[in-house]
């Protein structure tokens, strides 16, 4: 027989003041206008240029590389890369389609820089499933949903080698990275919300504050800015 799950302390403690309330045994619950103490927030590890052409160079993995230079050059959620299909993906135009996202405003066009247009031909070239509705980044065994978990390994291995001890998030971080540095690059706030998927420009100032349809010569910019001598 499973047993009931156990509150926690604090749960007990509010339910024994609440009750000694009811019960009239004190007036007031001196505890009620305490504050609770507020957990520390993870700050966002936001990976700089040379450290992102150091980590590019240091994959041993191909697939994972690609998947990192996607990640900083596009800003794409986590979901969003995994949703991705090869129809999403114009190598002749250039252009990248979020046909998945949070929402309506949330899918867009983004413009692919030459070398990732390069990168990701090239991956297309060496993966097994390159039919229009497969996906651009796979199980590659398989063809099924990219584990995150490998991604996740791949990542951890590149950063010690490039000598960044720092705890970066896979997704997360490298989303940030990517608008962060995409601001710093002078992208236009309007661009920018629109490359990165936000509903209001609330949002995008954050980054513009971190910093300091997407224009094709930002794109550019943006991968001179990261990457700089290219990439092996």
């Amino acid at each position: 027989m499973k047993r009931p799950a156990i509150p926690r302390h604090g749960v007990v403690s509010s339910l024994c003041r609440s009750t000694a309330v009811r019960e009239e045994l004190v007036e007031t619950n001196p505890a009620a206008r305490a504050e609770r103490p507020k957990r520390p927030r993870r700050r966002w590890r936001i990976l700089q240029p040379l450290e992102i052409q150091r980590v590019a160079r240091a994959f041993e993995d191909e697939h994972a590389r690609v998947v990192f230079l996607t990640l900083v050059l596009t800003g794409i959620r986590s979901f969003e890369l995994r949703a991705l299909r090869w129809r999403h993906v114009d190598l002749v135009e250039n252009v990248l389609r979020v046909a998945e996202s949070k929402s309506e405003d949330g899918e867009r066009t983004i413009a692919l820089s030459p070398r990732l247009a390069e990168s990701l031909w090239q991956h297309r070239r060496r993966s097994t499933f390159q039919g229009e509705d497969e996906r651009v980044f796979c199980n590659e065994r398989t063809g099924g949903p990219l584990d995150p978990a490998d991604f996740r390994e791949a990542l951890t291995a590149a950063l010690r080698a490039a000598r960044i001890n720092d705890y970066v998030r896979p997704f997360h971080d490298l989303r940030h990275t990517a608008i962060t540095n995409d601001a710093a690059a002078g992208a236009s706030p309007i661009a920018l919300m629109a490359k990165a998927g936000h509903r209001n420009m609330s949002t995008t100032k954050t980054y513009l504050h971190l910093a300091g349809t997407v224009f094709r010569d930002e794109a550019d910019r943006l991968e001179r800015r990261l990457l700089g001598a290219e990439v092996g």
